[in-house]
This record gives structure tokens, sequence and C-alpha cells, in this order.
């Protein structure tokens, strides 16, 4: 489908909002003291009742024009496998001025405070998003070439704005080359408890690329501390324009990785459901809520499986994440049917029936389903 790009100028805090998922936002920006761009595409279900209470992580994007298009589109087709997440795509339109960690004198500048896209990032651009949309703890950082300069840059003086932080081919060898050298003077700053995923590319029109990609795993290698998640990948098939994507794929899968649980490995042990979700809590550090498609999925297979006690146990755990839909009082019914309780089964579906009364293909099927539950009385 068409992508709407709405255009909104935010001239008073109380602007609304359309629900449109792709939104173009011009900020009148006091760090820059001219007009910005960001870019916001929105999970696909963001606006789906079952969705109305979660919180989303968030990508945040250096080079909106460049990478906004195809992270959006992968981020949103992976969600299932990856957590869901809103995508914000910041333009950059002078990028040796946006991107540069180097102050006049080609030294690195320490005060994050005085770096100003670093300054609109956290002052303009975050509090923007946290506002107007539905927002978790947790964030994430990607650029590419100079974006991916200013990523880790972004990494090593303001470790508090990200949980992680994903640089693709960074341009180390670019101006004043410093960064390295005060990486390796001030290994101090890589005792983070962050994630840092670095992946370059093999075939590359840059000289030093890979010298200076090999000196900065080098100095992750010995002076990381062991809170600090980082990975640093050399990808020999990829040049420095697919990198941007497959570096990104990599990176997300990597950060929401082992996202979905079976059935199979709940047969028998239902409290796996909650140790797995629990577990990705822990690591991520904020509250994991299974999407509404992956309990569906989930509790389908368990009932056509024939594992009932767990499929009932999940189901009641669906119902208690999404409170307002009737799909999980529906699969109650199922199970209970299965169960040969059919009373029970019968209370589930007229419970699924109250809250389907605005859809009227729901509405029929669930009467439909009514009607095999009383025959069996």
């Amino acid at each position: 489908m068409k992508q709407v790009w709405l255009v909104i100028l935010l001239l008073v805090s109380g602007t609304g909002w359309s629900n449109e998922r792709e939104v173009e936002i011009q900020i009148t920006s006091t760090v820059f003291e001219e007009k910005r761009k960001v870019h916001i595409s929105l999970p696909t279900g963001y606006f789906d009742r079952a969705n109305q209470d979660r919180r989303y992580p968030v990508l945040y994007l250096t080079d909106a024009r460049a990478q906004m298009m195809h992270t959006a589109s992968m981020v949103h087709y992976l969600q299932g496998g990856i957590s869901e997440m809103i995508v914000v795509g910041i333009e950059t339109p002078s990028r040796s001025r946006d991107f540069s960690p180097y102050d006049v004198d080609g030294q690195v500048i320490v005060n994050p405070a005085e770096h100003s896209l670093l300054n609109f990032i956290r002052t303009e651009v975050k509090p923007l998003v946290a506002r107007r949309y539905r927002t978790n703890s947790f964030a994430l950082l990607s650029g590419h070439s100079l974006g991916g300069l200013f990523t880790l840059y972004s990494m090593l003086t303001a470790p508090e704005l990200f949980d992680v932080y994903i640089a693709l081919s960074p341009a180390m060898g670019w101006g004043s080359k410093n960064l390295l050298p005060f990486i390796e003077q001030h290994p101090a700053r890589l005792k983070l408890d962050k994630t840092l995923i670095i992946a370059t590319e093999a075939d590359t029109p840059f000289e030093q690329q890979i010298p200076n990609f090999i000196r900065l795993r080098k100095s992750l290698d010995a002076h990381a501390g062991p809170q600090l998640n980082w990975q640093a990948s050399l990808y020999e098939a990829e040049d420095h324009m697919t990198i941007a994507h497959i570096g990104l794929y990599d990176a997300v899968r990597y950060v929401f990785r082992n996202w979905w649980i079976t059935g199979e490995r709940i047969k028998g042990d239902k409290l796996k459901f909650d140790a797995h979700y629990q577990g990705l809590s822990d690591r991520l550090g904020y509250e994991v809520v299974p999407e509404f498609n992956e309990m569906w999925g989930l509790t389908n297979y368990l009932v056509v499986k024939a594992y009932l006690e767990e499929a009932e146990y999940i189901v009641n755990k669906w119902i208690q994440y999404y409170p307002h839909t009737a799909e999980p009082y529906a699969m109650l019914s199922r199970v209970f049917m299965a169960k040969e309780s059919s009373q029970r089964a019968l209370e589930a579906v007229n419970e699924a029936i109250k809250l389907s009364v605005n859809d009227t293909r729901q509405l029929d099927r669930l009467k439909r389903q009514k009607d095999k539950i009383q025959h069996a009385l």
C-alpha cells in the first residue's frame, strides 16, 4: 500500500495527531535555530484496540532520507520474530556538520551538550517522541558511515541516551581521525552496561576502513568492561551500501534474539512460558509483553495438538495481557469444548460476543461457534 506521509508543523504542544502510521514532523529547533524534520513509522497494529495499552521500544535512525524506508519496512515485517518497534528517522541535511564528533581543532567534543545533533536528539527529538507516542524505556540508535561514526561517539559521550548502539561501517578515517585515539586514551568510557554492535564491509572503497575496524576491535577486546555486550563483525560479501541493511537486520535480530517460544517447548511444562518472557524482560530491562498474534499462534497450536492444560494456561495469560479483546475468549471456548466442558465453553464464547459488538464478521463467526456449543449441551 502506498505510504501516506503527513507533514505536521509543531507550533504548540497541543497539536492534534492523525492515526496515520507514517508521519513526517517538522520541528522548529532551538538547538539548530532552523527547521528540522523527523519521520515516524509506527508498528502495524499500533492503533488496534488490542494494543491500546501497549508501549514500544524506539529505534532512532540518522540519515532518514536514505535509511528510513528500508529500515521501517524491515522492522515491521520482522515483528513477531523481533519486538514491534516505533522507528524514528532523523533528517541530517548537513552530514559532515551534523555527524562530526570533532571541534574546529579536530579534537573530540567531550561534553555532549556542546554537540548540536546529540543535544537536538536529547532535548527535542526524544521528548517529542515520548510525549506523542506510547514508548517504553528501551531505545536503540543506528547510524551508517558518518552516522556510524556519530553512533560510536554518542555511546562514548552520552551513553545514557540509548540502550543499544548500532554502528554500520563507521567512518573512523574521516576528518581528524581522532576518535580511535580518543577511545584508546580513555578506556574507562568502554565500561558500560550497554549493547554495541559494529558491522563493516570487506568490499570497501575506503583504504583505512578495515585497518580502523581491526584497531577498534582490539581496543574493545582489551578494554571493554564485562557488562558491555559488544559485537564487531566484518562482512565479506557486503559493500559500503549493502551493509546498511544487512548489518542492521542482523543487529536487531541479535538484540531481540530468542523472541519466540514454541508450543513444543511448553508441552509438559506450561511455566516455561513465564520463564521465557521473564528472561527476555530481565535481559532487555523492560517488561516484554508477547505480541497479540504470537499469542494467537501459540494457543492455536496447543489446541490443535490437544495440549489442553497448557492451552488453557496460555489463553488465560492472553486474556490477562489483552483483556478487552474477543479472540482470547473465543480460543478459551475452543479449549473448554475440547475438554468437554460445554457450559464453561458457552460462558467464554458469550464473553467473546460481548467484546465483538462492533465487528460484524467476528460476531457472525462467534454466533456460529455458540450454536455448536449449545447443540452439544
